[in-house]
């Protein structure tokens, strides 16, 4: 995919050492949709855990994984989402340019997106 720079291990704010975590992600690899990561049980009931995608300070988009809906585990509570490099990102799929913003993705308090012009 444009401007898919790789991954890096994240742990939420509220990790906890030790446990299989399941998650659902809602909108799976789309850097042009702000996305909501959301905590679950094993069977896909939601636990009220979350967290948004993010700009890194050095202006990457932080992209959750792996798939729209897709039940999935993190072992010892930690993720590997994607980033991306949103210009090359937007580049890529046809505009001229574009950067990481902040935009909503309810249920999540803050989320981000890559905005192209």
């Amino acid at each position: 995919m444009p401007g898919a720079t790789g991954t890096f291990e994240f742990q939420p704010s509220d990790w906890q050492e030790g446990v299989t975590s399941w998650w659902t992600d809602s909108d799976g690899i789309a850097p042009g949709i702000a996305g909501c990561h959301i905590g679950t049980d094993a069977s896909g009931t939601p636990n009220g855990r979350m967290f948004g995608e993010a700009c890194l300070p050095n202006g990457l988009l932080v992209e959750s994984n792996p798939g729209l809906d897709e039940l999935h585990s993190h072992g010892n509570d930690t993720g590997h989402p994607d980033t991306f490099d949103c210009n090359a990102w937007c580049a890529g799929t046809g505009k001229t340019a574009g950067s990481c913003v902040a935009a909503p993705a309810p249920p999540c308090a803050s989320s981000a997106v890559c905005a192209c012009r």
